[in-house]
């Protein structure tokens, strides 16, 4: 796998989505992990420093004025679209995400999650400047309206996300097990208040109407979930293990140079792929059964594609959600949209076909490929 982490990034903010963190989150995240910057990126991190300091203000007047409502905000049963990187969840979130009778993320309010409530419109003038139409990984649109994960949004309201791990790719595993497996009761203590405040602050801001949200991060989180929204309902997509893994191969080989901080050799990110793969699975088989019943519908992405209506309206089904009809329209939409869409295709070298169906073996087998 080749990962260019090179001159190009070193002061480069196209994707730099810490700008948005609080102070107590950036600077908390650098006390855990500044011996880790390569030093071709002290002046990026110098500058993102400065750039949370000058935001702070706006962070302190929002917090002053909404926050005695945020904590008062009740969240209504949300909807967690889970699976792992490359499975389909974007697609399938752009689709869901068109029902009215939903709240989402958009990429506006996930850039900036501690001032959107009082600055929207000069964070929706300042982005539709700066964003592409297009994602690079996958050239699905872009647009500062439409739904976003709220992994990077989490990782700018606490360190103790999967963010770090990006940011640091030769750390990932060991962070990945502490911030997403929670092998480390401290992370899994502050992810759960940082998502219950998050969820409050977007539900206010949608006036009190359910949320739709993605995180792929989330298939390992589904214990964590429950203990925070009892009532939270998950839509599980699954994919062909071996197109998901070259196709994660080429969203970090994307997405990585756009914000670490450091050099990292591709056999790492190989290596991290093929061990954090199995481990997401093997942690979502082993709480799956805590999804009470009617909170779970699993559909394959192969499955979805070129009969959405049909999968949906049995998700629908599934989860005794009521409005299908209603938002069919706008889905169908959303389908012609990417008619003339063509998804990635990959080389799938044996040698590591062999290796991938060996080292998943298990995994591969429960989910019925």
């Amino acid at each position: 796998m080749q990962l260019n982490i090179g001159r190009g990034q070193y002061l480069n903010f196209a994707a730099t989505t810490a700008i948005g963190a609080d102070p107590r989150t950036w600077f908390g995240l650098l006390r855990r992990h500044w011996r880790e910057v390569d030093w071709q990126f002290w002046p990026k991190v110098l500058a993102v420093s400065c750039f949370v300091l000058i935001m702070w203000p706006f962070v302190l007047f929002e917090h002053w004025k909404f926050d005695k409502r945020i904590r008062a905000q009740k969240v209504a049963p949300p909807v967690f679209i889970i699976g792992h990187q490359r499975s389909g969840t974007t697609y399938l979130y752009y689709l869901l995400a068109r029902d009215p009778q939903f709240g989402f993320l958009s990429v506006k309010e996930g850039f900036m999650p501690w001032i959107y409530l009082s600055w929207l419109g000069f964070l929706r003038t300042a982005l539709a400047k700066a964003l592409p139409n297009k994602r690079p990984m996958d050239d699905l649109r872009l647009g500062i309206d439409l739904p976003t994960e709220p992994e990077y949004t989490l990782g700018n309201m606490t360190p103790s996300t999967m963010v770090p791990g990006y940011n640091f790719p030769r750390s990932m595993w060991p962070i990945f097990k502490s911030n997403v497996l929670f092998e480390d009761d401290r992370a899994r203590n502050e992810w759960k208040s940082a998502l219950r405040y998050f969820m409050q602050k977007l539900t206010l801001r949608h006036n009190g109407i359910p949320l739709m949200l993605k995180s792929p991060e989330n298939l390992a989180r589904v214990k964590e979930i429950l203990e925070v929204f009892p009532y939270a309902r998950f839509i599980h997509i699954k994919r062909d293990p071996v197109t998901v893994y070259f196709s994660t191969e080429k969203l970090y080989s994307v997405t990585l140079p756009m914000v670490a901080l450091q050099h990292c050799d591709g056999k790492v990110v190989e290596e991290f792929i093929m061990e954090s793969y199995p481990a997401m699975f093997r942690r979502f088989f082993a709480d799956r059964h805590l999804i009470p019943p009617g909170q779970l519908a699993e559909i394959r992405y192969e499955d979805l594609i070129g009969n959405e209506m049909s999968v949906l309206q049995d998700v629908y089904k599934r989860l005794n959600m009521n409005g299908f009809e209603a938002a069919s329209p706008e889905i169908i939409k959303e389908v012609k949209s990417y008619s003339d869409y063509k998804r990635n295709s990959y080389d799938y070298p044996q040698q590591r076909v062999s290796e991938i169906r060996s080292r998943w073996a298990d995994v591969i087998t429960e989910l019925g490929y």
